[in-house]
């Protein structure tokens, strides 16, 4: 099989959001020369409300062993509950795994961007005190679903009221085991580590945040000042963020290419940098 040994963003949505919530962010990294694609979840708005965390892994496993099989360098880019996926999905896909048994490609950097770390054998309702939000609603009686609200504040709080409404119709019902089912793998004890911090973030405080990345260990940090969604209200400091995040993670994996001096020309991903 022929490889394209380039770097490529793939991203992994949060709960009840669809691929296209990050359009913005991914017609900005094009125009700044990266490929991107995304991770449709199984369970969002699932026929079958019985499809949740293990089933979504699975599916973004296959997107990104298509990836790793072409060669390619991948930044995982996982937001909210796609923390929980992209963690499952990764596992045995690091780039310095599969450069150990002599395949190319794989994944050189996981971003959570404002998202869940999770333990092993922990789940999303366990990471919030076993008890569903008050925004997250469930039916009475019960339909298997959970349901987004309070989404001006909890999600968008920084956008116009237009703007607001566009992705506020774009939202699904999200099967309840996605948020009950147990975390599967840790991959940031083989694969580099980024956290992005969203500082104005009403679903995930920066307390939060801050304890998710201390699990990480010590992963490389950015912070963008926005929302939950700061990938649509301030896509150039995310874009930014990713593109440190690409230049660590090539460095991290031990990468040579013309990509990574690439990379490493663009100094605006310099700026807004922490340390924890």
């Amino acid at each position: 099989m022929a490889t394209n040994a380039t770097p490529i963003f793939v991203f992994v949505p949060g709960a009840w959001h669809t691929p296209d919530t990050f359009d913005i962010i991914r017609d900005l990294l094009r125009k700044r020369g990266y490929e991107s694609a995304t991770v449709a979840h199984q369970s969002l708005a699932a026929a079958n409300p019985s499809v949740g965390l293990h089933a979504d892994i699975a599916n973004a496993k296959r997107v990104l062993q298509k990836w790793a099989d072409q060669g390619r360098q991948i930044v995982v880019v996982a937001h909210s509950y796609g923390g929980l996926v992209a963690a499952g999905a990764v596992e045995g896909l690091g780039h310095a795994q599969r450069a150990s048994t002599g395949q190319p490609g794989g994944v050189i950097q996981v971003v959570w961007l404002a998202a869940f770390v999770v333990p092993r054998g922990k789940s999303l309702i366990d990471m919030l005190g076993g008890s569903w939000l008050p925004w997250m609603l469930l039916e009475n009686p019960d339909d298997g679903y959970c349901y987004s609200s309070q989404h001006e504040q909890i999600f968008y709080h920084d956008m116009t009221p237009e703007a607001q409404q566009q992705a506020i119709a774009k939202l699904k019902p999200h099967p309840k085991p996605s948020f009950l089912e147990p975390a599967v793998h840790e991959p940031w004890h083989e694969i580099p580590a980024f956290y992005l911090f969203c500082d104005q973030d009403q679903a995930l405080p920066m307390p939060a945040q801050e304890a998710f990345a201390r699990t990480l260990g010590n992963p490389g940090t950015y912070h963008a000042d926005g929302s939950h969604s700061a990938f649509i209200s301030v896509p150039e400091q995310v874009a930014d963020g990713l593109e440190l995040a690409l230049r660590e993670g090539l460095e991290k994996s031990g990468v040579s290419t013309a990509a990574a001096a690439a990379a490493a020309t663009n100094p605006a991903a310099g700026n807004r940098v922490s340390q924890l």
